[in-house]
């Protein structure tokens, strides 16, 4: 019996060493040998050399004074081995990500507790872009836009672990756009021994993907890690002609950590590029108007007549979207003495993104064609001392950002005499281009009298500058006859033409400053319960861009800063083994988020932007729980109510206050488990996990305005099985692990749509409106995935 265990040890400790790029054995079977908790990064030659980014503990969790959920590589791995980074956060608590596709490389938006983040084409949420995102702790939104794109994170198999905290977060850790939370993505990292590894998926509507991983280990304090993926495959839904929407992506990442007695500092690069075709929204019911060709008399195109998954014919329909991202950055951790650290963080990014529509049946005339190609160049360094008193740790110091931002667009028709760079006359235009600054200086204090408790208060000062210019007449070439529109929303004059330019005719530039005030509480009142709360204010910049807001259709002397109020009171617990509780935290938390000045603009079918001035209240709890009951099982949960209303609403001067806020489900919920089985020296491990989305009131584009309809609830069914099978090499070469894993998405191919909202007309060009359009979620879909880790 003792041979047995040894070798049962030996078996399940080898399982938990390697990585399937970024995949290790779970959690309970590193605990089945007796190893204590280990993190989803893994452990022994998988572990994060010195230096790296290493995921957050229970410990490290339980103790902070925010409400943070990490999710690990399990949780992760309930997206599907085709999912992007966007699919793996709808398991946090008071998530709701919604896309057309189903992987990473079309694009999502994300909304946490109301507050969203990114687009794919979802109007009639509060302000875009309120949410932070980083990629290994530098930020990674737009900072003109202050939108992410999704689709430049597309291998979620190059991610480590994805930690969101809610609310603003501590002064020392929040950037330009954190209104209702930050979300940071951290990618595998650099490890004490070398490894690697490679794995292959293929699965429903021809999806395939292969990504792999290297690491050298640590060498004379160097330690390097390279990773990549590729995939490509077809869209669930197919066009009434059998067209698949297909898309396709790639990502490349690099990292080098060095140490040294004094501290560290790293170098690390990344590069993606996602490309899909955009599957339009389906009528619910049938409209005699709307047919799968324009053609009167055709088949009508619906959920109910062209098929619940369909989308328009390639000959009716072809829009293909791009997006690409480069990132560089470097960091550096220096002890100067026993009680202070400098910390530096320097980067380099450019994002851009292409819309390319050649054929639209809904859209004809001067205005047909799209390409769509703006970009934006940032750099940026965050610089600031951390100082470890006997009562005290200090945290002073500052960023600055420079990004420029170009909003290019040319609606065109070769018909015309247009073209991607060639304007004709009756077309649409912009070149805008956005000098965006963003500055801000903070200082926090951890004081902590007595062990069980700390009091963090802090203060930011920001400012954020934004220069426009608009240089449309020297990015075009123009058809003969072409003569330009124009209008100056500062003093209002305008010029008469056959074209349209969305830009405006003259430059400004404006500035704004801000004080941010926070404090944050934190006890310990018992070593395995911790009672905290805080008070955050922050501030957002304007959204720029699109075809119309500010400084191109809105008088930028009405720049102005959105104001966010934040409050949380909440409690954790945390126990290391006591009976079924096993590694055990629960977390749960009350908010209420005042977000006030909002400028809400809602891009119509056409191109254009309609703008809405508000401010929207929200409330509820968040809740989180990880527990291993026994030590083969694992078991995982998270959930959220909510509620949220404009006390404000007003667009083209008529007021919707007391109107509910459009896409906040009143509740949402997950709940999963895994459980490990040791066969014939083979790990098994069944998963099942569960899926919950409450309703959700929807926008109305008619009246442009958030409405009281609502939209039903949903849930999906998901399973698993993966079995780790160890290879012993011959000739001294050690062990392999051979990973065979079979994932089936919403096995009970439940019909239901992810987003709804009331049409104007517009989009179809009907002449009334009134009725709904939808994107549905995905039906049954299922991969089989084969890895090999040394």
């Amino acid at each position: 019996m003792q041979g047995l265990n040894c070798r049962k040890r030996r078996l399940l400790a080898g399982a938990a060493v390697g990585l399937v790029l970024g995949s290790v054995v779970p959690a309970m079977a590193q605990q089945a040998v007796n190893a204590g908790q280990v993190s989803a990064t893994g452990t022994g030659a998988a572990a994060p050399v010195s230096g790296a980014t290493a995921q957050p503990t229970q410990e490290k969790v339980f103790h902070s004074n925010q409400t943070v959920r990490v999710l690990d590589r399990a949780q992760m791995d309930a997206a599907g081995p085709v999912g992007g980074v966007a699919q793996a956060l709808s398991y946090t608590p008071g998530a709701l990500v919604v896309g057309y596709g189903n992987s990473g490389a079309t694009k999502y938006t994300i909304n946490l507790n109301g507050v969203n983040q990114g687009w794919g084409g979802y109007g009639g949420q509060t302000t875009a872009g309120a949410l932070g995102v980083t990629f290994d702790g530098v930020p990674i939104v737009d900072p003109a836009t202050n939108l992410w794109q999704s689709p430049t994170l597309p291998q979620l198999s190059m991610i480590q672990n994805t930690n969101v905290t809610y609310g603003p977060g501590n002064s020392v850790d929040r950037w330009y756009s954190n209104v209702g939370g930050s979300v940071e993505f951290t990618p595998l990292q650099p490890t004490a021994k070398p490894g690697g590894g490679v794995e292959m998926t293929y699965g429903s509507y021809d999806q395939k993907n292969i990504d792999f991983n290297l690491r050298t280990g640590d060498y004379h304090g160097w330690s390097t890690i390279l990773a990549g993926g590729a995939g490509n495959g077809n869209s669930f839904r197919t066009g009434t002609d059998g067209f698949t929407n297909p898309s396709e992506d790639y990502a490349i990442y690099l990292k080098t950590v060095k140490t040294f007695q004094a501290g560290s500092f790293e170098f690390g690069g990344y590069a993606a590029s996602s490309s899909g075709y955009r599957s339009q929204v389906i009528p619910t019911t049938a409209n005699p108007a709307i047919t799968v060709n324009g053609q009167p008399g055709a088949q009508l195109y619906s959920q109910q007549t062209s098929g619940y998954y369909s989308t328009l014919p390639f000959a009716s329909y072809d829009k293909k979207d791009y997006n690409k991202m480069w990132l560089l950055y470097g960091r550096e951790n220096i002890r100067l003495d026993d009680s202070t650290t400098l910390h530096n963080l320097t980067w380099y990014m450019h994002i851009s993104r292409e819309h390319s529509r050649l054929t639209d049946v809904y859209g004809t005339g001067p205005q047909q064609n799209e390409f769509n190609n703006p970009h934006t160049n940032t750099i940026g360094d965050k610089l600031w001392l951390t100082e470890e008193l006997p009562f005290n740790t200090v945290n002073v110091g500052g960023y600055y950002i420079h990004a420029v931002y170009n909003s290019r667009n040319n609606f065109y028709n070769p018909a015309d005499g247009g073209d991607k760079g060639l304007v004709n006359i009756g077309g649409k235009i912009r070149s805008g281009y956005f000098n965006q600054d963003d500055a801000a200086l903070f200082v926090q204090d951890d004081i902590h009298p007595i062990p069980m408790l700390h009091i963090t208060p802090g203060i930011r000062f920001v400012g954020y500058q934004t220069a426009y210019s608009n240089m449309a007449s020297q990015d075009f070439s123009f058809a003969p006859g072409v003569v330009l529109s124009s209008q100056c929303p500062v003093t209002g004059a305008s010029t008469p033409g056959n074209t349209k330019d969305q830009g405006a005719s003259c430059d400004n530039h404006q500035s704004r400053t801000a004080v941010e005030p926070s404090i944050d509480v934190s006890i310990n009142p018992l070593p395995w319960l911790s009672l905290y709360g805080g008070y955050e204010e922050t501030t957002r910049a304007p959204q720029m861009g699109g075809g119309g807001g500010l400084f191109q259709s809105v008088d930028p002397t009405s720049y102005h800063l959105a104001q966010v109020q934040y409050y949380q009171l909440g409690f954790k617990t945390h126990v290391r083994h006591l009976g079924v509780l096993n590694h055990f935290l629960f977390g749960a938390a009350y908010f209420h988020l005042r977000y006030a000045k909002q400028e809400i603009d809602t891009t119509l079918a056409n191109g254009n932007t309609v703008a809405a001035s508000g401010t929207s209240v929200y409330n509820g709890v968040n809740m989180f729980l990880d527990d291993n009951p026994v030590y083969q099982l694992h078991v995982f949960a998270n959930a959220s109510v909510q509620s949220a209303k404009y006390t404000s609403y007003i667009t083209g001067g008529i007021a919707y206050d007391g109107s509910p806020v459009s896409y906040v489900p009143a509740a949402t919920a997950n709940v999963g488990t895994y459980y490990d089985i040791l066969v014939h020296h083979i790990l098994i491990q069944p998963r099942g996990w569960v899926q919950f989305v409450g309703s959700q009131h929807i926008f109305n584009n008619v009246t442009v305005a958030p409405s009281n309809q609502t939209m039903p609830a949903y849930g999906t069914l998901n399973l698993a099985v993966k079995a780790t099978v160890p290879l012993h090499l011959p000739g001294g070469f050690g062990t392999r692990w051979l990973d065979l894993k079979l994932t089936a998405l919403n096995v009970l191919d439940r019909q239901y749509n992810a987003y709804e909202y009331i049409s104007s007309g517009g989009y179809f060009g009907t002449p009334t409106g009134g009725y709904t359009l939808a994107y549905p979620g995905a039906p049954f879909t299922i991969y089989g995935t084969v890895g090999l880790r040394f």
